[in-house]
């Protein structure tokens, strides 16, 4: 049967709501709206020392229409937070001094005026007037709202570059009702975080290595941002290519869904196991890369994210010669490496954009420079700042939020030792089931067992995943299934580390984990694997002896999951 795809609605319809991405998110939008629509290479001013501009550059151009301008430019951005503001003459008094200072030395022979405020027809004329009236402007050129949304609106590339706008209008205006699903099944796994999203060199290097081979592989440590990039990325594809984009679990999973006759996106979040190597995952993949270079080879996109210490006990696993481009097109995600601006823009944003009460925002406000210079910081200290859920026993001091940066681990521990017992029972029905928790609740018997002895119910238990959602859990929507999974994989680390101390806890998981999760996620004694979640003190061997005992072994593929997790993670003497 040949599903009729929903028309898409007239371009003149769509809007966006530029007034809530920021003044620098902004100006971020207009330069790649400059390096991007008109082919230049802009040079961006940072904030404080601009001199009255935000973009310049020198030399020929030739406009859509057709018009050669010539000489210096300089770009100058006016936002205003506030939505459906029109702009007037004197709103201008600042910028039409600078730029009186510029067309003086000569920087301005073309002035460009971006906003966000609307610019009706008779202001234009008036702010037009009164710059090239001033000597030394030859031509001026503004760009309001609507001009700036219907560049948004015609560029599929722009909004791939500045991923932030497929947050800021309705994206079932610019996308047919197919891709229109997938984008929201993407956008659900990210709640609320693609609006705080920061362009960086990172999501740069990742663009053009999916523009230049059509692959990608985003490795870093947890907390980095790898999946936030990818699932931005993965929005573009839909819109910029074209592609049918599909989140695949596993290598079987990829070969599955991969069709010699449709243009694909490929998203494989945490390819090689989770929070440790997964060897059978990995063997899988080195079977399938045959067909991963099948499909880069018909244009399809395929990108992979990996845990840094994952990939790189994987990589004797896997036969890169089959796919040369997962060397050429490696992005390594350093933390340390983010510019002070960028991490200033991190925090800004999930400050700006969080769920704080007024008050905290402005309480926090002195501290941020702290935060965003501290060598500790990444892109998950900033989320749980925004979030009152990580801060509502912090006071603000000095001490208090150095503490916060540099002992994050520590500090949500202390948050999952002192939350009520129906949210600690549906965190850890979340964790049994390896981080995903289908919806509605379709408990086994262990699992309620489970539930009982941690003090919950399952009316209660539905009551917290629903209070969780946003802050320690997010409930995503992927191949027609609702999922409760946890907000950030830091959160499942904690919660481990909570299993490992309180033994109540542990004799539970152990009890009801699924005996296959348990391989990726134990170790018995002291071993050293990096990333094992749960390390089983000798007391606790028999319980694990027993659950091994109930494998059905004439089935190879468990029988050889079996014997590599005796042979590998098991410190069994």
């Amino acid at each position: 049967m040949t599903v009729k795809q929903a028309a898409k609605a007239h371009a003149t319809e769509v809007s966006y709501e530029l007034h809530s991405l920021g003044w620098k998110a902004f100006q971020n939008l207009c330069v790649t709206i400059m390096a991007e629509i008109w082919g230049q290479t802009v040079q961006s001013f940072c904030d404080s020392n601009d001199g009255g501009r935000d973009g310049a550059f020198q030399g020929k151009w030739k406009s859509p229409e057709g018009v050669s301008y010539d000489g210096t430019y300089t770009a100058q951005c006016k936002f205003t937070a506030k939505s459906g503001k029109p702009l007037r003459v004197s709103d201008l008094s600042d910028e039409i001094e600078k730029a009186r200072r510029l067309a003086a030395k000569g920087l301005a022979d073309n002035y460009f005026l971006f906003t966000n405020a609307r610019l009706t027809g008779t202001t234009e004329e008036l702010v037009r007037a009164a710059f090239e009236g001033l000597p030394g402007i030859n031509r001026f050129v503004a760009f309001g709202s609507d001009r700036i949304s219907l560049l948004i609106r015609e560029t599929p590339r722009l909004r791939m570059l500045v991923p932030r706008v497929y947050g800021l209008g309705d994206l079932s205006q610019i996308l047919d009702q197919r891709a229109y699903d997938q984008a929201q099944e993407i956008l659900s796994s990210l709640g609320d975080d693609l609006a705080k999203f920061v362009i960086t060199e990172s999501f740069n290097k990742s663009a053009k290595a999916l523009d230049t081979h059509g692959f990608v592989l985003l490795l870093g440590e947890p907390a980095c941002g790898k999946s936030t990039i990818a699932a931005a990325l993965a929005v573009g594809a839909i819109d910029t290519w074209k592609c049918q984009t599909i989140k695949v679990r596993d290598a079987a999973d990829f070969v599955k869904h991969s069709n010699p006759n449709e243009k694909q996106f490929f998203w494989v979040d945490d390819a090689f196991g989770a929070t440790q190597i997964d060897f059978a995952a990995a063997s899988a993949w080195s079977q399938a890369l045959p067909h991963v270079q099948a499909a880069l080879k018909r244009g399809s996109k395929v990108l992979f994210t990996s845990r840094d210490y994952i990939y790189r006990s994987a990589r004797s696993y896997l036969k890169e010669t089959a796919l040369p481009v997962m060397r050429e097109a490696q992005v390594v995600i350093n933390v340390q490496d983010l510019s002070l601006e960028e991490r200033e823009q991190i925090l800004y944003n999930h400050i700006r954009l969080g769920t704080q009460s007024k008050d905290f925002k402005t309480e926090i406000m002195p501290y941020l420079p702290l935060v965003s210079e501290h060598s500790n910081f990444s892109p998950e200290i900033a989320r749980r700042l925004g979030n009152p859920a990580f801060t509502k026993d912090l006071p603000l001091s000095t001490f208090t939020v150095k503490n916060f940066v540099e002992h994050p681990r520590e500090l949500l521990i202390d948050i999952l030792r002192t939350i009520d017992s129906e949210s600690l029972a549906a965190l850890a029905l979340v964790f049994m089931r390896a981080g995903v928790l289908p919806s509605p609740l379709k408990l086994t018997k262990d699992e309620q067992r489970a539930m009982t002895l941690v003090g919950g119910t399952l009316a209660g238990v539905r009551k917290a995943l629903t209070s969780l959602d946003g802050s320690l859990l997010v409930k995503t929507y992927e191949s027609g299934k609702h999922t409760w999974r946890y907000k950030h994989p830091t959160i499942r680390d904690s919660f481990a580390s909570l299993v490992s101390e309180d033994l109540e806890l542990m004799d539970i998981y152990l009890a009801g984990s699924p005996v296959q999760t348990m391989f990726s996620e134990i170790t018995c004694g002291q071993v050293a694997i990096e990333g094992a979640k749960v390390i089983v003190p000798v007391d606790r061997f028999d319980t694990v002896m027993n659950r091994l005992d109930s494998i059905d072994i004439t089935k190879w593929d468990r029988k050889s999951a079996l014997y590599r997790f005796l042979f590998s993670t098991a410190a069994i003497r």
